[in-house]
């Protein structure tokens, strides 16, 4: 395995105001809201819909003023885009508060990373410790193993490819990823 690895998605928070009533920013701003599905608005950021520069991303606005941003791939992705709805509701004169990016609070890192060798996970589940590693194949394909020294949790497969989540910074990232490798080398 070697220490690279790709985000795949990042979860992250911030408050905008301390409410905020969502039929009227649908009605504002044309964006489909139907509390009886999902209390949350669904508000899409890309190029499509804010320019070339724009990322690509979903933000989930909810009454309360939280505004959580999904299936960004960097931190820059998440500041730009929640600056970029900060913006389209104060200009639709919506009350909020000043934008921050430092109260933009990282919740969750999914990070993919190859071993590099397939691996027997029958043999793995018997080597790891039991009561941080499960593996029901008869339920998922993986083996799901938690890590000691970091928040992460691994789904490893057979083919060497790993999924960690659960990390809340790239720092934690990737101590998780060298924390795997040092767990699979010792047992592959």
């Amino acid at each position: 395995m070697t220490s690279e690895y790709k985000v795949v998605n990042m979860v992250a928070g911030t408050r905008l105001t301390d409410s905020i009533d969502l039929y009227a920013v649908s009605a504002e701003l044309d964006v489909d809201y139907e509390a009886e599905q999902f209390p949350g608005m669904v508000y899409r950021i890309s190029p499509a819909t804010h320019g070339p520069s724009a990322p690509t991303l979903c933000l989930l606005l909810f009454n309360s003023g939280k505004c959580v941003a999904t299936g960004a791939k960097t931190y820059e992705d998440v500041a730009t885009a929640m600056q970029m709805i900060h913006d389209d509701l104060t200009e639709a004169k919506f009350s909020l508060w000043p934008f921050e990016e430092s109260d933009i609070e990282v919740s969750n890192i999914v990070i993919t990373t190859d071993y590099g060798n397939t691996l027997s996970l029958r043999n793995l589940v018997l080597a790891l410790p039991f009561d941080k590693s499960e593996y029901e194949p008869e339920q998922f394909p993986g083996l799901i193993y938690r890590l000691t020294e970091t928040s992460g949790v691994c789904l490893i497969f057979s083919s060497g490819k790993c999924v960690i989540t659960g990390t809340s910074s790239l720092d934690e990232a990737e101590e998780a990823v060298a924390e795997l490798q040092a767990e699979l080398d010792a047992y592959v």
